[in-house]
């Protein structure tokens, strides 16, 4: 079976990383661990009985030996995408990676006819971010035929953040707000479209912000005009006056905590009941007609690690898909396989 496939796990050490390790052991799979710290690559294959391999990931091309795919777990994504995809692409193996940046899901979905004429398959962003958005924006997008507007609102429930993930997050506000509008994406200021939104566990401020939604969705979905938003801790007001700093905090700070991905990585919290996410769809027609759901799901980083290992048997067991998304390649369930729960609108 495709659980003998060889395949390697780059960045298999950090906090996301590990739990795909566990998870993809648990059903069968021998993945090589890369990365580029060499103890605590030893440490984590001696733990597991797997092969490792140690180097940056400007060389991974040298060290891809016989994998057929390569899953890419190691931020930030803006810098290590490039390098990753390249090297899949030029030793014509699979490319998966867990990033919801806006840049490296355009890099990836670029690769669309390289993907191709090699005969391998490009999925960006197969964790939480995008598998549960994307694929409740394609179950809402398949009930209204003809949708030009997508809602997206994710409510992240974690136990603590990992450094990789604070950094991925400081680049991408540093930048400063998108939305998609005509198909393109344009500039907004972070905190403008603030509002309240009833949700499963009650009325929250949303706030639009600049993820790889953006891209993905209208690639899964082609629909025009899409906005992504994540609940935060303050009333709207509130949001529209601060968020407007950010990129300037962000480029301050995003250097630092980049630098904090050289550290050990937390582990989630064993005490009490684990978070829960949960995401908000909803899409809708010039005339009216609309569609929306909610997805709840466990603690985002246990759904990455099962969406990412599902995705992995889904890119093996199948034929070459070229560069697409997890939703458009197949279809809306793995959401819901990785652990999500459909709920009825809040």
């Amino acid at each position: 079976m495709f659980t003998n496939i060889p395949w390697m796990l780059y960045g298999a050490t950090g906090r996301t990383g590990t739990l795909i390790v566990e998870h993809a052991v648990s059903r069968g799979h021998r993945p090589t661990l890369a990365g580029r710290d060499p103890t605590r690559l030893r440490a984590m294959a001696e733990r597991f009985d797997l092969p490792w391999v140690s180097a940056p990931v400007t060389e991974l091309g040298r060290v891809i030996g016989d994998a057929r795919l390569v899953l890419l777990a190691a931020g930030p994504f803006d810098a290590t995408t490039p390098p990753a995809l390249r090297a899949c692409l030029d030793a014509g193996v699979h490319y998966l990676d867990i990033a919801n940046e806006i840049g490296p899901a355009q890099a990836v979905l670029a690769a669309a006819q390289s993907a191709r004429e090699r005969g391998i398959t490009a999925l960006p962003a197969v964790g939480f971010g995008t598998v549960a958005s994307d694929g409740l924006a394609r179950h809402v997008a398949d009930r209204v035929p003809g949708a030009t507007r997508l809602d997206l609102a994710i409510l992240l429930g974690t136990d603590g953040t990992s450094a990789g993930a604070r950094a991925s997050t400081m680049l991408a506000m540093a930048g400063g707000g998108r939305l998609r509008r005509d198909g393109r994406l344009v500039r907004s200021a972070l905190g403008k479209g603030a509002r309240r939104l009833a949700t499963p566990i009650g009325d929250r401020t949303v706030v639009p912000v600049p993820t790889g939604d953006l891209v993905l969705s209208g690639h899964t979905t082609g629909i025009p005009d899409i906005t992504v938003s994540f609940a935060v801790p303050m009333p709207p007001v509130a949001a529209r006056l601060t968020m407007p700093m950010l990129p300037t905090v962000a480029k301050v700070v995003g250097t630092r905590t980049g630098r904090a991905t050289k550290r050990p990585a937390p582990r989630p919290s064993t005490g009490g009941e684990p978070a829960r996410s949960y995401v908000w769809a909803r899409a809708a027609t010039p005339d009216g007609r609309s569609a929306e759901a909610w997805l709840s799901t466990g603690e985002g980083y246990a759904y990455s690690a099962r969406s990412a290992v599902l995705a992995i048997e889904a890119t093996l067991a199948a034929e070459p898909q070229g560069a697409t998304t997890v939703a458009r390649a197949f279809g809306s369930g793995l959401s819901v396989e990785a652990g999500g729960e459909l709920l009825a609108p809040a």
